[in-house]
């Protein structure tokens, strides 16, 4: 049945490329683009959505539309793809590290709290993996200090948190459309936000001239409105194209790969050694980019343990991402985030096929093999 999904899918990517082409809707914003922003917004519980080029691009245009002046601080987890941190640097603002919980891999709610200064304007939660953030704590959080939310949800496209899709929390949250995400436009990203007027300072920021009429009506934007900011940041339409594909099948295939991981799950907790990431009661894992995590207690045998994998021709995924609050380019004073530094060395996952044809079966001769030669517990 899996099997057949997808190639109906890729299928229907084929058909709708083909008439995208026969059209000329190769370029521009053929009415099939907002219908897709549309139907993505609709989706996640939000009014308005705008498409760009990339995830990165859409956070660039919410921190630009949430109006942050120069040096304004900005909490953001360390541990999460440069591309959730960059735009703040870009834009001007200061990001502020924040540790995340070794067990659930989320932003650590209390170095959240602690981390709170009076220049602190904002917060950026990621929902790393899948994995959605403790919410009701951010947005208590949020409301107390009288910050502004955005959330990157590039790694959890459809995940729920209290029965409410990821994304539909912050004040703008930010979805990439990358080649392995979920819904998938090769490169892209789409803003979401129920403020029209954040709505449209978004399409400034990448849109010239696509909003003119609305732009009008505000005085602050008027200057705007045949030009933007003279970025240039759509999407190209024949990715909009597949992403439509992928957002239409995108609860059976997160159905099918949550199955696959609790099954994972069910294998690994047989073993002292491997701890399973833990999710919190109120939420539901969607999106699974990256694979699917776990954490290895055995760092000295680390190397042992990934050479046994490979006999059994399991790629053992490290860590993917470099300590941000390390790097001088992010941050010029020393930072230390121990959960994070203590995942760099521990953390690893393993990669869910593209047919869903996981070998379970495997695993556990390769687990069994692990325990065998005296490498986990």
């Amino acid at each position: 049945m899996k099997f057949f999904i997808i190639l109906k899918i890729i299928i229907i990517k084929i058909i709708r490329l083909n008439l995208a082409f026969i059209k000329r809707q190769v370029s521009g914003y053929p009415k099939f683009v907002e219908k897709f922003e549309n139907n993505f917004a609709k989706y996640i519980g939000k009014k308005y959505g705008i498409s760009f080029c990339n995830g990165t691009s859409s956070i660039e245009a919410a921190i630009y539309a949430l109006n942050f002046s120069k040096d304004d601080e900005i909490l953001v987890p360390s541990s999460t793809f440069h591309a959730s941190i960059g735009p703040i640097k870009n834009l001007n603002c200061k990001p502020i590290f924040v540790d995340v919980n070794s067990s659930s891999l989320t932003i650590d709610c209390e170095d959240l709290q602690s981390k709170i200064t009076e220049q602190t304007k904002g917060i950026l939660i990621v929902h790393t993996w899948g994995f959605p953030c403790n919410m009701d704590l951010i947005l208590d959080i949020v409301k107390k200090n009288n910050l502004k939310l955005v959330e990157d949800c590039s790694h959890a496209h459809g995940a729920l948190y209290d029965g409410k899709k990821i994304g539909s929390f912050g004040d703008i949250s930010c979805f990439s459309l990358q080649g392995n995400k979920s819904v998938a436009a090769g490169e892209g990203g789409i803003s979401l936000t129920n403020n029209k007027e954040l709505f449209l300072k978004m399409s400034t920021y990448g849109h010239f001239n696509r909003y003119e009429n609305d732009l009008n009506e505000y005085n602050n934007l008027r200057s705007f409105s045949k030009t933007g900011i003279s970025k240039k940041l759509r999407a190209h339409p024949l990715g909009i194209c597949l992403a439509s594909v992928d957002l239409e099948y995108l609860d059976i295939l997160n159905k099918y790969r949550n199955e696959i991981c609790s099954k994972i799950d069910n294998i690994f907790i047989k073993y002292n050694s491997i701890n399973v990431i833990k999710i919190h009661e109120k939420a539901k894992r969607a999106g699974f980019f990256g694979g699917h995590p776990f954490v290895i207690d055995k760092e000295d045998k680390i190397k042992e343990i990934k050479e046994n994998f490979r006999k059994f021709n399991i790629d053992l995924l490290p860590y993917p991402w470099p300590l941000h609050h390390k790097m001088k380019i992010f941050n010029t004073n020393e930072n230390e985030l121990k959960n994070t530094e203590e995942l760099k060395n521990k953390l690893f996952s393993i990669g869910i096929p593209f047919f869903l044809n996981f070998n379970f079966q495997n695993l556990e001769k390769c687990l069994s093999s692990c325990k065998a030669l005296d490498l986990i517990d």
